[in-house]
């Protein structure tokens, strides 16, 4: 089988998972000033600013739409008051001052939505852009239709509702940008419908309006930007927030007591997890920013260079450095340019609904809260312990030495209470699920030659993209306890990189371009993320029914699903034996003619038969092409040492097996696996998804109904970039992964669904 060509990542790890001591030249993207002092920061709620902006209808007719206007726009905001304010981009409710993650939308199925936005950004983007991903493209570098007016333009956006069943003009895909001087996209003609307003009049030349006609049942979707070759970028500068959908269904249980109604919170406390950097000044090349600005990786730091001399400062392969192995494209290699997109990005600080390391009063009671990875690639494996009683804003750990002299980072503090997980991003599960009972600390096991998947346990473990809905019971931890939300997630997941993984007390790595061992209470921290300052209850306690879902997933799903069932009354699954098709496709990754690693899609055929890769670029004519309705299964195989969050627009998935594999490949150039025994989806995904993990070594199946919305106030046309570009009368998705760097450089394939 291939393996990863991705250097550092072929080093298995057999044992726990959090730190490995081995040295190795790695380039670590923490630059935060230091004195970044955790727990001392309320987490921000939801109301007004300075706390998480909700939007308001500007017009509101019941049975047919609610009206919001939001605005994209540019202003300084404060994550700490140790780092200083940063600038940030982002959406706001139309005449509000802007906030960070600002424009909440709290919808009801079967009431529809009209979002109007207005591209109020600046020229200048506050973060370094990498040109090539948009310049006409060598190999492997994404399109642009370079000679679209406004394709090279930084303050190009595109609105993707991430977890929204909407047409596909709505739907907000990479060529759906649009700008503050008046240039479209390919796919956004004139006479696209979001370019008009309800009663079909043209909108200003710098709007947008997509329509949600909120058909799906409740759960946390979130929407953000989508353009090509500036996602990453978009997104990590703070154009993002959350749309809430909520139904009769979640309403029953709330007025019957069965899911907490915190005041405030009735459908729960967010908490968005992210991960950030920030400029500490003392780069004088860095020029996107002053101190306290958000950091981006802007250099490519190459392992060796093209004469095979090492750079003790490298992190990637470089594809000059290991011909023959890599083999140079038909017109030679690029020189790497001076602004570079980077295969992935780990920052330095925990960031929880835009605060740095907050703390969250709760009373002994029980809360829900709605968790959203939102980080650019990291992963977490979340836990809950008791804080330190000699380490304050500590969580006990102990060191392990394992049998290759590698050292493990394992939490060993007092358990917190469980943590009952109850839907996805998808909506709720089939069957609530136990978590930290005890807390499982993360631990992979892996290939030692290829990096394959053998194995693996965690907690909660979110990947970028992934959404968990959670309830917690404070009720049994005594008034004044302590305890924190703690994350031992290796980055790159599942292998790791020592110096991605911040901690109080980590070796000093600055003299291999890392950042000095942290300090007791201070950041730079991504396993401390979030403290909960536990209170003596006021007024009654909470009813019993409050316990019930906690009492069904400690019984197990054998025997409490009927009482279960009784109470959500779940829709019936679909059926694997009503799909039409199997498809076989392929993660893979191989170098750009920059050099470059790049992550790709494609199907289980070379694109010629000596191509030697199944990588397919965006632009490549498109496979996933599916009739509106049916239902597939889909076999993905990761050929990569990542494990891949998958996100499929328009479709919730179900997670059916996953498999270990190896394979050949025939003299046609078609893929040949061998399978051995699949196991099921974790306990918590056995629901709908919308973002999957894959995981390196491994056939993942899911089962894909292929609906489209049904209550349309208007003709959805064809996409014209489809029939422009590949003759195909069809509707234009995408699937891609949710690691943003990967999706933007160009993990990421049209999905069109045809009548």
């Amino acid at each position: 089988m291939t393996t990863n060509r991705r250097t550092f990542l072929k080093a298995g790890v057999a044992s726990a998972v959090a730190l490995s001591l081995r040295p190795r030249y790695v380039w670590a993207f923490g630059q935060s000033p230091f004195g970044v002092t955790k727990f001392t920061q309320p987490l921000r709620g939801l109301g007004a600013a300075p706390a998480i902006p909700v939007a308001s209808p500007t017009v509101s007719i019941p049975g047919q739409y609610d009206q919001y206007n939001l605005d994209l726009v540019e202003s300084r905001f404060s994550f700490h008051p140790n780092i200083g304010d940063s600038k940030v981009w982002g959406y706001t409710p139309a005449g509000a001052t802007p906030s960070y993650l600002g424009g909440v939308v709290v919808a009801t199925q079967g009431q529809a939505v009209r979002m109007r936005f207005t591209n109020k950004l600046p020229n200048q983007h506050p973060l370094p852009v990498d040109t090539t991903l948009t310049a006409p493209p060598p190999v492997g570098a994404l399109p642009s239709e370079a000679n679209v007016p406004g394709a090279q333009q930084h303050n190009r956006a595109a609105v993707h509702l991430h977890g929204g069943l909407l047409d596909w003009t709505s739907d907000g895909g990479p060529f759906d940008w649009f700008t503050p001087n008046g240039n479209y996209g390919p796919s956004l003609p004139s006479s696209s419908p979001i370019r008009q307003d309800a009663s079909g009049k043209p909108l200003a030349n710098n709007q947008i309006e997509i329509y949600q006609p909120n058909e799906q049942s409740a759960r946390f979707a979130w929407y953000h930007d989508h353009a090509v070759g500036i996602t990453r970028l978009n997104a990590y500068a703070g154009v993002a927030s959350a749309f809430l959908i909520t139904d009769a269904k979640e309403q029953w249980l709330l007025s019957h007591g069965y899911l907490p109604n915190t005041p405030g919170y009735s459908l729960g406390i967010p908490l968005i997890i992210q991960d950030k950097t920030f400029v500490d000044g003392t780069d004088p090349n860095y020029a996107w920013g002053k101190r306290g600005d958000l950091f981006y990786p802007y250099l490519y730091e190459a392992n060796f260079s093209a004469n095979g001399a090492a750079n003790p400062k490298g992190r990637w392969d470089w594809g000059p450095s290991l011909e023959p192995a890599a083999s140079p494209p038909a017109g030679g290699w690029r020189s790497l340019p001076p602004v570079s997109a980077v295969p992935e990005f780990y920052s330095d600080t925990a960031i929880i609904n835009g605060v740095a390391y907050p703390f969250l009063p709760v009373e002994q009671r029980h809360y829900r809260f709605r968790l959203l990875n939102g980080s650019q690639a990291r992963f977490y494996n979340l836990m809950l312990y008791f804080e330190s009683k000699t380490s304050p804003g500590e969580v006990e750990t102990r060191t392990v030495t394992n049998a290759d002299s590698s050292v493990t980072i394992v939490p060993i503090g007092s358990p917190g209470p469980a943590i009952v997980q109850i839907g996805t991003e998808a909506g709720f599960l089939d069957y609530p699920v136990l978590l930290n009972s005890p807390p499982q600390p993360c631990q992979i096991s892996l290939d030692p030659i290829t990096g394959n998947w053998l194995g693996g346990k965690y907690n909660l473990l979110l990947g970028p993209g992934e959404r968990a809905d959670v309830i917690i019971d404070f009720s049994g931890v005594p008034a004044g306890s302590k305890l924190i939300l703690y994350n031992d997630a290796p980055a790159p997941f599942p292998s790791g990189d020592d110096r991605n993984d911040y901690y109080t007390g980590a070796p000093d790595f600055s003299s291999a371009g890392g950042v000095p061992s942290p300090q007791p209470g201070l950041g730079p921290n991504t396993r401390t993320l979030m403290q909960f300052q536990v209170k003596a209850r006021t007024g009654a306690a909470d009813a019993a029914s409050l316990g019930l879902l906690e009492r069904l997933a400690r019984v197990g799903a054998d025997e409490g699903r009927q009482q279960f069932n009784a109470l959500l009354a779940p829709a019936a699954a679909v059926s694997p034996s009503s799909a039409s098709r199997v498809r076989n496709l392929t993660l893979n990754e191989d170098f750009d003619d920059y050099g470059r690693l790049i992550q790709r899609l494609g199907t289980d055929m070379m694109v010629t038969p000596t191509a030697g890769t199944f990588s397919r670029d965006y632009d490549s004519t498109p496979t996933e092409i599916v009739k509106a309705g049916s239902t597939e299964i889909w076999r993905i195989y990761n050929t990569t040492a990542d494990v891949h969050p998958m996100h499929f627009h328009l479709v919730n998935v179900r997670v059916l097996s996953r498999r270990p594999f190896n394979y050949r490949v025939a003299s046609n150039g078609a893929m040949r696996p061998t399978h051995g025994a699949p196991r099921a989806a974790d306990p918590n995904e056995r629901g709908m998804k919308e973002t999957v993990r894959m995981n390196p070594g491994e056939m993942t199946e899911i089962l894909i109904k292929f609906d489209l919305p049904k209550s349309m106030p208007f003709k959805v046309p064809y996409s014209p970039r489809l029939r422009a570009k590949y003759n195909i009368d069809g509707y234009e998705y995408v699937w891609h992964c949710h690691i943003l760097e990967h999706e933007e450089h160009d993990m990421m394939r049209p999905l069109v669904i045809v009548p």
